[in-house]
């Protein structure tokens, strides 16, 4: 027992120092700001060293020019101030334009990245630079406010903002990355307040070029034809009777036609088309006839009918952009008429003479055929393009009603409490483009890409595939969920665990109740110690005061650096070994972490092409060195905290027990929609990830939003000019024209 107690001390030696030591020594590795190029680098370099690669004689001295953009871009975040930022990115401008002109695809490569890189840099240190100028190139005052608020703006960029920047650049842990950040925002904040009271160009342009490096757009969502064509193929025509104005019409719906994206960088376009066929009795072309002082004599011999029939093909463009949607109608027509006509009784006399002058039956009324359609054939399209334009812009005021619950104007999509700001829609033939900056309505920790996406996700997988900037995404979303009443009003959680069979659904596996009171969770801690089971755990988790935050470190893990923690787990019997170890008579130990890290992996695993399964573990937990564990027995207003190797041996079994725990879920009971998860790509150390899904079953047809028209257009009444050669028959008709209406995804 001696040596046991002996070796469980110096186990606590030994773990304390990396458990309350120097955070350095085990906290995540951050990733450099300029990984991108290091990448690109490391490929060509590489590709040198394989064994069997064939010797380049230009590698040595392209390995010299990679050395030194990798020792300028090092001297650049490491640089403490903007003024000594500047040398190092001239010099970097410098080689970049140098590889403007050279034909090798991989120093290309590397110049793309170094571009990405420096535009938005090269927009600070400008916007930086003119601030200062401005407000050194003031006239002189001698008004010590004045002078003071000129002297504040100075302090801000060299100071507030140059440091936060520094630290941000020169950061060597994910902690120190997301702190530098934080300060970032804080000036930018400052920034947005002041520009919002008092505008002033130098600020704004400052603010701009801020939020072009550390609040870019942290979601590409690429959507192929496979998954937008059920959407946007739609029919545009239903068979059926209908009446307008006097006139019945038959319509029957013809074979589609066509249906295409189209190239557009102004939202996403695409049409669609269809054939229709439609059929209108004039009821009243007699009438129309006889009101025509020339047209009488016929209408006296005569009784006439006709008919329009109208083979078209009808097309619809639709565009929508972050300010709704437009659809622009056009159609091809070919029209004809079927025209009778039947002996009026009691006039055979004056058909007979006719007939003498040649003017028989059929002459006549092949006239009257010849003298309507032209007249059908010019005004039918006009109508029908006039008709489907006012049916469109009556149904797009609807339509766009509905759509602008979500495009809610200044190019931004909302979703419930979230947002895509800087919306971006584009197509192309093949595919649908989407992005922008995902963000939420609420909380004070709303974050944009601080990289850009890496040269792996510039081509987009089949399907739809959704390119993320993890660490913001997931920053600003739970920052967001953080502030909504139902969660600001639990105080706490308590977790009991059962011992159930495994495969046990999680939430047969355990209780949860929140707002449990000490008393409450001493009797549940009484229970799980009688139990004598170590599957049968009660611990209570008080809800910290801030959020977690989230990023992605060099190694490629997830990190949460989490805030405040504070955990109740039973206390170890003082008779047994661990007890005895720890040295506390107490019921309960609080573990209290001002702030710690947990680095996360994740690992896919696919049974078939579409069911995968994510195993994922806790691979490190770095506590602050602040941290501590209190002692409770029954009340928890006098606690005793456990001195520096006991609470060690407390925080280095929390640590063990989180990496022991796995971490998994079926991809396949997500509800995706008809969609199945085709791959997870490992995380970048830029932050970026990317998540492919597929079509898991043939979607049912979309459900048409509008109810098809086709109805005849309106019948106006067409002049008819007066023959000038005998034996014309002049005719005034009405002429219907065809419609049909197109629909548009919801």
């Amino acid at each position: 027992m001696h040596r046991l107690v002996t070796a469980t001390i110096l186990a606590g030696v030994i773990a304390g120092p990396g458990l309350f030591g120097e955070q350095g020594a085990q906290a995540a590795p951050a990733p450099s700001n300029y990984s991108n190029i290091e990448k690109s680098i490391s490929v060509i370099r590489q590709g040198w060293a394989r064994p069997g690669a064939t010797q380049d004689p230009n590698a040595p001295g392209w390995n010299v020019f990679f050395t030194a953009i990798l020792d300028d871009l090092k001297a650049y975040s490491q640089a403490p101030t903007p003024a000594d930022r500047l040398t190092p990115l001239n010099r970097l401008y410098q080689m970049s334009a140098a590889m403007a002109v050279v034909p090798w695809q991989p120093a290309q490569t590397v110049r793309e990245e170094l571009r990405a890189w420096l535009r938005p840099r090269v927009r600070l240190a400008w916007a930086e630079r003119r601030l200062d100028d401005t407000v050194r190139g003031l006239p002189p005052t001698t008004d010590p406010s004045v002078q003071a608020n000129r002297q504040r703006w100075v302090d801000f960029v060299d100071n507030d903002l140059g440091q936060a920047l520094g630290q941000f650049h020169a950061a060597t842990t994910v902690a120190q990355r997301q702190a530098g950040l934080n300060h970032i925002h804080q000036a930018l904040g400052t920034l947005n307040q002041r520009n919002a009271e008092r505008p002033w160009q130098p600020s704004a342009d400052l603010q701009t070029a801020i939020n072009d490096l550390f609040n870019q757009p942290n979601l590409d969502v690429t959507a192929d034809l496979s998954i937008v064509g059920p959407i946007f193929d739609q029919n545009l025509v239903t068979s059926g009777p209908i009446y307008r104005k006097g006139y019945w019409s038959q319509v029957t719906a013809g074979p589609k036609t066509g249906f295409g994206l189209l190239a557009s960088d102004d939202g996403i376009a695409f049409y669609n088309s269809q054939q229709l066929q439609s059929s209108t009795p004039i009821t009243d072309f007699q009438n129309q006839i006889a009101s025509d002082q020339q047209g009488q004599r016929v209408a006296k011999l005569y009784q006439f009918t006709a008919t329009t029939i109208d083979q078209a093909e009808q097309t619809i463009y639709a565009v929508l952009r972050t300010s709704g949607l437009t659809l622009t109608p056009a159609s091809t027509h070919n029209v004809n008429a079927q025209i009778c006509s039947n002996p009026q009784p009691g006039k055979g006399l004056p058909r007979a003479i006719g007939g003498l002058l040649g003017f028989n039956q059929n002459k006549i009324t092949d006239l009257v055929y010849q003298n309507a359609l032209p007249q059908f054939q010019q005004r039918i399209p006009v109508e029908a393009q006039e008709e489907a334009e006012e049916r469109i812009a009556a149904e797009l005021a609807q339509r766009n009603a509905d759509i602008n619950r979500f495009l809610i104007g200044n190019n931004t999509l909302a979703v419930q409490e979230f947002l895509v700001s800087g919306l971006s829609l584009r197509s192309r033939p093949d595919a649908v483009y989407v992005g922008g900056l995902f963000q939420s309505r609420a909380g004070d920790k709303q974050r944009g890409a601080d990289a850009p996406q890496p040269a792996q996700l510039a081509v987009p997988a089949a399907g739809l595939t959704a390119d993320i900037h993890l660490g913001s995404v997931l920053t600003s979303a739970v920052d967001g969920l953080y502030q909504r009443g139902p969660v600001q009003s639990i105080q706490n959680v308590m977790i009991v665990t059962h011992d159930v069979p495994p495969g046990t659904p999680p939430a047969q596996a355990a209780t949860v109740t929140t707002n449990v009171d000490f008393p409450t969770y001493l009797k549940a801690v009484d229970e799980a110690v009688k139990a004598k089971n170590p599957k049968i755990q009660a611990i209570r988790i008080r809800r910290p005061a801030q959020p977690p935050e989230f990023a992605a470190d060099a190694r490629g893990f997830v990190v949460a650096i989490l805030h405040d923690l504070e955990i109740d787990v039973p206390a170890p019997d003082p008779t047994s070994r661990t007890g005895a170890a720890v040295g506390a008579n107490a019921k309960v130990l609080r573990i209290k972490i001002p702030q710690a890290e947990t680095a996360f992996s994740y690992k896919i695993e696919s049974a078939s092409a579409t069911s995968h399964y994510v195993r994922a573990r806790v691979e490190e937990f770095t506590p602050a060195t602040t941290s501590m564990v209190l002692a409770i027995k029954d009340d928890e207003t006098k606690p005793t905290t456990l001195n520096r190797f006991s609470g060690a041996l407390v925080i280095s079994a929390l640590a063990a027990k989180l990496r022991s725990q796995p971490l998994n879920a079926n991809l396949d009971n997500l509800k995706l929609r008809g969609f199945a998860i085709q791959s997870i790509s490992p995380l970048d150390p830029s932050g970026w990830v990317r998540l492919n899904l597929v079509k898991a079953y043939e979607a049912p047809a979309p459900v048409n939003p509008v109810q098809p028209v086709t109805e005849p257009m309106a019948a106006p009444e067409i002049p008819v000019a007066q023959p000038a050669e005998p034996g014309a028959i002049p005719v005034q008709v009405q002429v219907p024209a065809q419609a049909a209406v197109v629909t548009y995804p919801q």
